[in-house]
């Protein structure tokens, strides 16, 4: 069963919102000097834009008393002008370059993270589902993305708008400035608590988002399934039923955010409202002008806007902070340590491999052995056969071998060498494997064959593709090579990419080959030509065949016969039907005597 998914609290704690912004801001290090440039110029920029109420200010001054002022109404409209112009073009610049250093810092923490991701152990991908981990580099990359750009830049611009703006106005006129001062500790008040609320229904609206699409991905990867038992509607009302939780979410927190913003509107323009009849007794007593009045207010409604933003900005900053640690989980994960120079490896150097007493659970079933005490020797060249029912625990032998997983108990060495002394890569390298349920990428039949072997050239392809007896359909597509699969090689038959798959191990030329039913899609007259071709592929390699048509495996070294995670048989074919046991008994239901 998946691991159910570890998501952030509703709320950071201020260790961790700390702990997050520091993991964040970590990522300009690389960029840091022209980051900080470029914040030094936006803030200056931004403090420039504190002039402009001035300036108006001084401008209809100019018009209605030119007398009173030092410069005429043209020279202030033109220093105005001048001004505007040099903030927009400074802004320009480094908001570009901003946003520039932003874009490579985000790509690079998309590479990071995928390189990561792909180099975790099997073990991570049981627990978890697809759809989840797709979401976090994708949603939660681009919630952080958004944050780092555009919300960090509007945070810095309102925060030198509401600073600057309550010194101006208590500078302009103290005693129009009690009622705004007064109202700010009730706005505040209101910025947190509604915010506190706004958060919360904004994480569970993204992660009832995050679950209608994830039922999106699960229906679409398995739509033949879907089509196979008429569940199209079945699937559209789970979707529906998702999305609807979504929405109703959705709705519920922006009519919270509404009912913030309206009250926001209401308490500071109420108090403008006290501001304007208090400042309009204050004209007409000549004791400030009209423009005065006019800066005062243009820096109050500054000071309300900065205040009506910082709600929705700073929701916006812990989303991205709770992103930040659904990253984290990912890079907190271990790798598995792979540091063998694939150009260095030799094919011959690992050909035999032995179990010694090795016992395995998987890790997200610990109280379960899958196998129990197995013991065996494949001496190098020999072709050895896994049989028994499903779930015997063939499969998992495979995947021990490839050291996917590492056994709770026992030892597996590779020429009498301990694999877990090994070079990952090295091992995984020496081992080809054409596996029952075949998995094709998207792209063209060349780039899947070439999986195996991504150095390899044309004459090398056609060949392996030709020993697959893969290459006469692919030369009968308007494409050849060039054909596209489509996702999981939907556009190709079942024994057409289980050749496609064989080709790619050919290619790969490995000292040791596991075959998991390689020939189980093929009819009878493919079946015939690639057994030939896999008999000259074996030849003089260590060869292990997970069999379930227990007739492809006559000529084998040894069979070893599986049941409940034990081997409890072993020999020649002849030895094992003289035997009388539970081989025999297999091959009487199929027929093969």
């Amino acid at each position: 069963m998946a691991k159910k998914s570890t998501l952030p609290s509703e709320r950071l704690s201020g260790v961790e919102s700390r702990r997050q912004l520091s993991f964040l801001l970590s990522l300009y290090k690389p960029f840091a000097f022209r980051a900080v440039v470029s914040l030094v110029f936006m803030t200056l920029t931004a403090s420039v834009g504190l002039l402009f109420p001035r300036l108006t200010g001084g401008l209809l001054d100019a018009v209605l008393h030119p007398d009173t002022v030092r410069f005429s109404a043209g020279e202030i409209a033109l220093g105005l002008l001048s001004l505007i112009a040099l903030q927009s073009i400074i802004r320009y610049i480094f908001s570009v370059q901003l946003t520039t250093i932003t874009e490579k810092v985000v790509a690079q923490l998309r590479t990071h993270v995928f390189e990561h991701l792909v180099r975790l152990p099997m073990s991570f991908f049981a627990e978890r589902r697809v759809g989840e981990l797709g979401s976090r580099l994708t949603a939660d990359l681009t919630q952080i993305q958004e944050t780092l750009g555009f919300t960090s830049l509007e945070i810095l611009r309102q925060t030198v708008f509401l600073f600057g703006g309550i010194i101006f106005i208590m500078t302009q006129s103290l005693q129009l400035a009690v009622p705004i001062l007064t109202a700010l500790p009730v706005l505040i008040a209101a910025a947190v608590l509604f915010g506190r609320r706004i958060r919360k229904h904004s994480t569970k609206t993204q992660d009832a988002l995050a679950h209608a699409s994830t039922v999106v991905e699960e229906s679409l990867q398995a739509i033949a399934s879907v089509k196979s038992y008429r569940n199209e509607q079945y699937e559209s009302s789970r979707y529906g039923t998702a999305l609807h939780t979504s929405v109703h979410l959705a709705i519920l927190t922006a009519k919270m955010r509404s009912a913030f913003v309206s009250f926001i509107l209401f308490a500071f323009f109420g108090s403008i409202s006290g501001v304007l009849w208090y400042g309009a007794s204050l004209i007409d007593q000549q004791k400030i002008t009209f423009g005065d009045f006019a800066t005062f207010l243009m820096y109050a409604m500054f000071v309300g806007g900065a205040m009506g933003s910082f709600a929705e900005l700073l929701s916006q900053v812990q989303r991205a902070l709770g992103a930040a640690v659904r990253v984290q989980e990912i890079l907190n994960e271990t790798a598995e340590h792979d540091d063998f120079p694939h150009d260095t490896l030799h094919s011959a150097e690992l050909r035999s491999l032995r179990f010694d007493h090795v016992t395995f659970a998987y890790p997200s079933r610990p109280d379960i052995n899958v196998l129990n005490d197995i013991s065996l020797s494949v001496e190098a060249g020999q072709r050895v056969a896994f049989v028994g029912e499903s779930g015997a625990g063939k499969s998992t032998m495979a995947a021990l071998i490839q050291r996917l997983y590492a056994p709770q108990k026992g030892t597996i060495t590779f020429n009498s060498l301990p694999s877990d002394s090994l070079p990952l890569g090295a091992i995984r390298q020496a081992i080809g494997i054409v596996p029952q349920d075949i998995t094709l990428f998207g792209g063209t039949i060349r780039d899947n064959i070439l999986y195996g072997n991504l150095h390899a050239n044309d004459e090398q392809l056609w060949q392996a593709a030709t020993l697959a007896n893969a290459a006469d359909f692919i030369r009968n597509f308007p494409e050849g090579m060039e054909t596209i699969v489509g996702e999981r090689g939907v556009k190709l038959s079942g024994g057409q990419r289980q050749r496609i798959a064989i080709a790619r191990a050919i290619l790969k030329n490995p000292p040791i080959l596991i075959l998991d039913e390689a020939t189980s899609s093929l009819d009878s007259e493919s079946e015939q030509l690639i057994q030939q071709a896999l008999e000259r592929l074996m030849s003089g390699r260590t060869t292990i065949i997970i069999a379930h048509r227990l007739s492809t495996i006559r000529q084998c070294d040894n069979i070893l016969v599986f049941a409940k995670g034990s081997i409890i048989e072993s020999g020649t074919h002849e030895e094992l039907i003289a035997l009388g046991g539970k081989y025999a008994s297999l091959c009487a239901l199929q027929f093969v005597e």
